[in-house]
């Protein structure tokens, strides 16, 4: 009997149990299971990092009031603000212990991110003590730009902490989809918070010293209201994308009462008061006893939603454990049958099967196999056809593999050849665009200041046809050597058209980028070349500098002409 039809019989008898079997799903199963446990646990997580953020958050209510406190001080205030620094560090400790030992790379740069807040933290308060410290005719003197700079570094450091929470939620949406909406709806609230919390900060300074908002929190005041109520609206529009449950509708509405129709009013009447240069009425602590205290319900409201998702993550991890262990028992039976059929046609079919198949697995793999420098089956059933197959195989797939290997060195050449100037090495104009418009991008996410620095050689075409192509060549390639050893790792050098150069340096503040151009003046300014034939080439170059916020520029071309209007 030949082989297809002995596995068509057992085939047949296995069929209807295999069918019953659903290993499909039970594979389905487990891994959902494994995927319900693993979100469950990075849930967990982004919880303790929102809650990081949050107490650092939190943290700036009595700072402010110890900023604006009187002399002599009162130990009091100080006493709360020292427990609140208590309660966000031991949440640091917290977070970081549950994510020792994870070497993801969602882990990885969480941890480092809350390492970095956690030093932001500490400069932060070192200078909000020192503003604290000052005598009280000299803080008020300069209370504002003091008390602003102390909880800009605040500010910073929430910035920072709200990486992680970003990172771990993403992580544990990409374990578990399902977690997607309620934990968007969470970071939404953890975000909220934060707002807010900023938003009540820009009255710090106008508050401890009872002047009119500066035109620094006139800008910012009504950019956190738009950003609070986007915000809002977003978690409106999550709950009634995912039909809420009543608990979580009662957050949202509590949430909507306490800080959006008691707090928001008392945030205008102030918003108001300062831009006329009216008497406030309050002082900082007052404010921060009335406004601190609504702020409650959006904390209360992301940990709602946040308890939401987990309790609906863990039903779901029961669910699937129980259909788990049916379709287990189900295969156990399966598998019983299936032994019985095995042994019945191991020794004909089986291991003959087995061998072919791991010869065809070292195939695939580039292994050496059983068939190697062994003469072709002279079998005349199918497990012959199968070993000269798995030998016809191995031979076009080395063949292939070789060929794949040419075209993949001729493509990466091709494209090396494509993004580079064939003299200096350099990215051409084509690639130095591509690349600057993901490090524009970069720049005005974290809001930086971009530098670009295009330089000429001068009268290099009177170069060239006093020295020839030759030496003008080098010329370039030296103008080249010295821009490379001047710029950092970070900033993006190409040739751009000619004997002109560019550099695009992101988060290069104005200082910086002028001292990068000095130095590179300088250094083409000592640099010289000779020929063989005793002449000296000795060049300098004019430079076109466009350095500021990366926001400023809508795209590279913009960028490019300033620079090139500069240059003159």
């Amino acid at each position: 009997m030949r082989l297809t039809r002995l596995f068509l019989l057992t085939t047949t008898v296995l069929l209807g149990l295999v069918s019953l079997m659903l290993v499909r799903a039970t594979l389905a199963d487990w891994r959902t299971l494994q995927a319900a446990e693993q979100g469950l646990a990075v849930m967990e997580r982004t919880y303790l990092a929102m809650k990081v953020a949050e107490k650092a958050s939190a943290e700036r209510g009595p700072a402010n009031v110890v900023l604006g406190d009187t002399q002599p001080p009162d130990p009091a205030k100080r006493a709360r603000l020292e427990e609140f620094r208590r309660v966000t560090d031991q949440s640091f400790v917290d977070v970081l212990s549950a994510l020792q030992g994870l070497h993801d790379a969602s882990s990885e740069s969480a941890r480092q991110d809350l390492e970095r807040a956690r030093q932001q933290l500490e400069t932060a308060r070192e200078e909000l003590d020192r503003v604290a410290a000052l005598p009280l005719a000299e803080r008020n003197l300069a209370t504002t730009n003091l008390t602003r700079r102390a909880v800009a570094g605040m500010f910073a450091v929430i910035d920072t902490l709200l990486g992680p929470v970003t990172t771990l939620s993403a992580g544990a949406e990409a374990v578990y989809p399902e977690l997607a909406m309620p934990l968007v709806g969470a970071r939404y609230a953890a975000e909220l918070r934060e707002y807010a919390g900023r938003l009540g900060s820009q009255f710090a300074a106008p508050l401890a010293a009872q002047t009119p908002l500066s035109s620094l929190e006139r800008h910012n005041i009504p950019v956190l209201i738009g950003r609070i109520e986007q915000l809002r609206k977003l978690i409106t529009l999550q709950a009634r994308v995912s039909r809420a449950n009543v608990v979580q509708q009662a957050a949202i509405d509590t949430m909507q009462a306490r800080y959006f129709d008691e707090a928001q009013p008392l945030v205008e009447r102030l918003t108001e008061a300062g831009l006329a240069g009216k008497p406030y009425g309050i002082d900082a602590a007052t404010f921060i006893a009335r406004y601190v205290p609504p702020m409650k319900s959006i904390v209360e409201a992301r940990d709602t939603l946040f308890a939401s998702a987990k309790e609906a993550a863990a039903r779901r991890v029961e669910e699937t454990e129980h259909r788990l262990w049916i379709n287990a028992a189900l295969g156990l039976t399966i598998l019983c049958v299936e032994v019985s059929v095995f042994l019945l046609i191991r020794r004909r079919v089986l291991v003959p099967v087995l061998r072919n198949t791991r010869a065809m697995v070292h195939v695939m793999q580039g292994k050496p196999t059983s068939f190697d420098g062994r003469p072709l089956s002279n079998r005349r059933d199918e497990i012959g056809d199968m070993e000269r197959a798995v030998a016809a195989l191995r031979d076009a797939l080395q063949r292939s593999r070789h060929l794949e290997q040419e075209r993949d060195q001729l493509v990466e050449q091709l494209r090396e050849a494509s993004n580079t100037d064939f003299l200096t090495g350099l990215p051409n104009h084509r690639a130095f665009a591509e690349r600057a418009a993901a490090l524009l991008g970069q720049a005005r996410r974290h809001d930086w200041f971009v530098a670009v620095l295009l330089f000429r050689i001068d009268d290099f075409q009177r170069i060239h046809h006093r020295v020839g192509q030759l030496l003008a060549d080098r010329a370039l390639c030296l103008a080249a050597d010295i821009a490379r050893a001047e710029v950092r790792e970070a900033d993006l050098l190409a040739r751009h058209r000619g004997e002109e150069f560019v550099i695009l340096a992101p988060d290069a503040s104005p200082d910086a980028a002028r001292q990068l151009r000095d130095r590179l003046a300088e250094a083409l300014g000592q640099a010289c070349l000779q020929g063989e034939g005793g002449e000296v080439v000795q060049f300098s170059a004019r430079f076109g500098l466009v350095c500021r916020p990366a926001r400023e520029f809508q795209d590279l071309d913009r960028l490019l002409r300033e620079a090139e209007a500069a240059l003159g």
